[in-house]
């Protein structure tokens, strides 16, 4: 504008007003060469308006960094490095100023072009997390995660709500899907996975080795699948496998409503059966149940429920071993020995080498211990602590327990190692369940004593009994 107002012979003055711009800034602009691009920030970077930056001094220093030999592991040269030499160099400037010119000077790569292709039958499966906030109907919001896997021949797909993104997980995941598919393909691809990926090595020829991690190796091994890791911030190796998180976000979780999580889940699985065999897939032409007939998977030799991960533990000597916060009860002679839970996903079993120890419910009733009655007996082998371990066995049952107890020593503080040791055999007995109902029920009736629970479970009906 003041250009053209100048080479239409106007003022000086009369420019200032009109543009706001000074005398002194319109004299500059008198001599500049003609504006012929609206991009004002263009423009100023090409005619190098403003103030000089500071990095500019240095502009050579950096262009020959660029030019550095770098191991393949340390990746191009960053903003932070850079900074870093030019702190050590003098450089009192800002950062910003910095990150810009090396985004300016860093050599440009040519663009490489997508390959796109398509899996051949049993070739590719695909698996990645995603997470969603949900808001249920009463309210309340929650982060939902799943698993979702998908053949990329057939588009057939898999997706399960989990509960965390634990190696477990991931492997009892894995295996149901196979199980949905119908068998394992050829190769299985994951994005870049903590729990599955434990570092990688770029050779001097340039390629790369993944070191996986042990159990999750250990499981490839076991099942037969060659799994291949996609390359952290390669989004031409990953788009297929994010796409696959991505679908589920966007044609499941939206637009509908949830009551709970349980109505979630049941949702979720009608979609999974509709998008796999009514929903005609927009890459593919046709549904995905059709492509599957024609997927060539192998038999998987495991499943979901019953493969064991084998963790290593020495048992204390309480003859119990702990994993996870659970404690489970081993034969008294293998104290301070190192043995081998086989972790099913409801059950654990217990190995000295080869010889099989005990078996216990992978998550006991109480939520914190399983001991066996041939185990317990071993407690009771001294007279003078077996009230004592009877009772303690006897707590840990329910939280429930321990008012009973305390109120019934307080009561006979001479007699209840006699009580207890009835109670234990009560409990014996009657198991579990039924012996803390008629804990329960002595409770409310303020009876303390192994006979007034010992007549509650013969189904007689205890007489109140005063506080």
């Amino acid at each position: 504008m003041v250009q053209k107002l100048r080479q239409e012979g106007v003022p000086q003055k009369e420019v200032r007003e009109l543009t706001g711009v000074s005398e002194r800034t319109t004299n500059r602009i008198e001599k500049e060469p003609e504006v012929k691009n609206a991009d004002d920030g263009s423009l100023r970077k090409t005619r190098n308006l403003g103030r000089p930056s500071p990095v500019e001094q240095y502009e050579a220093e950096i262009r020959q960094w660029f030019e550095e030999a770098r191991n393949p592991e340390d990746g191009p040269l960053k903003g932070q490095e850079v900074l870093t030499r030019l702190r050590a160099k003098g450089y009192s400037g800002g950062k910003s100023a910095v990150y810009e010119w090396v985004r300016r000077l860093r050599p440009t790569r040519p663009p490489v072009p997508i390959v796109r292709f398509e899996g051949l039958p049993g070739e590719f499966s695909q698996h990645d997390f995603g997470e969603r906030r949900v808001r249920f109907a009463d309210g309340h919001s929650e982060v939902v995660r799943f698993f979702a896997s998908r053949l990329k021949y057939s588009r057939f797909v898999d997706v399960q709500i989990v509960e965390n993104q634990q190696q477990e997980t991931v492997v009892r995941c894995l295996l149901r899907a196979y199980e949905h598919f119908g068998g394992i393909p050829l190769m299985s691809v994951f994005d870049n996975m903590s729990t599955v990926v434990e570092s990688r090595e770029v050779r001097e020829d340039g390629s790369v080795k993944v070191n996986w991690t042990q159990r999750f190796a250990q499981f490839a091994m076991d099942c037969g699948i060659i799994p291949l890791a996609c390359w952290p911030y390669r989004p031409q190796q990953k788009g297929s496998v994010e796409n696959l998180v991505g679908f589920v976000k966007g044609n499941f979780f939206v637009g509908r409503t949830f009551q709970d999580r349980q109505d979630l889940i049941e949702q979720l699985k009608a979609w999974v059966d509709y998008v796999n065999s009514e929903r005609v897939c927009d890459a593919t032409g046709e549904i995905p149940l059709t492509r599957l007939a024609h997927e060539s998977l192998k038999a998987c030799a495991h499943q979901a429920d019953t493969y064991a991960f084998k963790i290593s533990a020495v048992v204390r000597p309480t003859a119990r071993v702990h994993y996870q916060g659970m404690e489970y009860s081993v034969a008294a002679a293998t104290i301070g020995q190192t043995v081998t839970l086989h972790l099913q996903q409801q059950q654990v079993a217990i190995y000295l080498g080869n010889r099989l120890l005990a078996e216990h419910p992978r998550f006991p009733e109480n939520g914190k211990s399983s001991v066996l009655s041939e185990h317990a007996q071993e407690l009771f082998q001294f007279r003078r602590g077996k009230p004592y371990a009877q009772r303690q066995i006897l707590l840990d049952l329910d939280p429930m327990v321990e008012p009973y107890l305390t109120e019934l020593v307080h009561r006979r503080p001479q007699g209840w190692e006699s009580d207890v040791d009835k109670m234990y055999q009560l409990y014996e007995h009657i198991g579990r369940t039924d012996f803390l109902a008629a804990v329960a029920l002595a409770t409310e009736a303020r009876c303390f004593g192994s006979e007034y629970l010992l007549a509650i479970s013969e189904g007689s009906a205890p007489v109140l009994c005063k506080a």
